[in-house]
């Protein structure tokens, strides 16, 4: 995506301090079950959900299922879990056998949960070099975009990272992917936030001049927010990267491999594509 140079009062605008912000949470505990041998059962029956088990996977019942509020990905409406990733996972499970309940958290809660203990899926996950080995990964389900917005009639233009790290200060959230991209990218004038919600109201409100947040999710965050679609605006798209479910590291490799398996079914007869135009009909799937 193209973008406008910097205007030379956005220019006078960058001068400053520098802000820096960095916070790293412990996974936790977990203990392992009860290790007693079974007497030997006849052979089980061939359907889906016995065939995950046979061949190492989690039962159902020992795989948790977290997400967040972040529409129209993943979310919650009148206490339903709703979204993309949500038909996707429910179609998957569908077609296994399954018929999971799906946790909702805040992020850097799931996120805790997710990295360790018991077999979970956390979704939807973008998949970044920093996280590759913290997870098991099945898909592309979702193509995110990192985008950098001010406030509406700020001047602001960036066409680089370098110009944003001249920023006196960019809100991010904590423990999303953007915010690990830019560190890793050598950003020390991030603040961090607890959700986009905030970030949008602040940016708004002119406490900050920059939010780095993602492109898909932002129509419906400025909704929940209650600000004007025209508060805000974009001034630079930095970094796409494909989201994900995540699982566990302690989830057995028969259940990843038999939930990549159904998903790439449904990319084969065009499930997949058909639940993607109903969420994001612009967009073009991920293969």
């Amino acid at each position: 995506m193209h973008r406008r140079h910097l205007t030379l009062a956005g220019l006078a605008w960058f001068s400053g301090a520098h802000a820096a912000g960095h916070a790293t949470l412990p996974p936790p505990a977990f203990g392992p079950g009860p290790a007693s041998t079974p007497p030997a059962t006849p052979a089980a029956p061939t359907t889906p959900a016995a065939a995950i088990a046979s061949s190492g996977g989690a039962p159902s019942a020992s795989l948790r299922l977290l997400s967040e509020e972040f529409p129209p990905i993943n979310f919650t409406e009148f206490g339903q879990p709703r979204g993309l990733s949500v038909d996707i996972v429910q179609a998957i499970q569908k077609r296994l056998g399954q018929s999971l309940p799906i946790e909702f958290m805040p992020w850097a809660r799931a996120f805790r949960e997710a990295q360790d203990g018991p077999p979970a899926a956390l979704f939807s996950m973008a998949r970044i070099p920093e996280r590759e080995k913290l997870f098991q990964w099945v898909g592309p389900i979702v193509t995110f975009q990192s985008t950098f917005y001010a406030k509406a009639g700020s001047g602001i233009r960036l066409r680089s990272l370098a110009e944003a790290k001249r920023a006196p200060k960019v809100l991010v959230v904590r423990d999303w992917y953007t915010l690990t991209q830019l560190q890793s990218a050598g950003f020390h004038n991030l603040q961090q936030i607890s959700d986009p919600i905030q970030g949008v109201r602040m940016l708004a409100a002119g406490r900050a001049p920059l939010f780095a947040a993602e492109k898909l999710s932002m129509p419906q965050t400025l909704v929940q927010a209650g600000v004007d679609k025209d508060a805000l605006e974009e001034v630079f798209s930095f970094a796409a990267s494909e989201g994900y479910i995540a699982f566990s590291r302690s989830t057995p490799m028969g259940t990843i491999h038999a939930w990549q398996s159904q998903l790439n079914e449904m990319k084969r007869d065009g499930t997949f594509q058909a639940l993607y135009r109903r969420w994001l009909p612009h967009d073009a799937p991920p293969r």
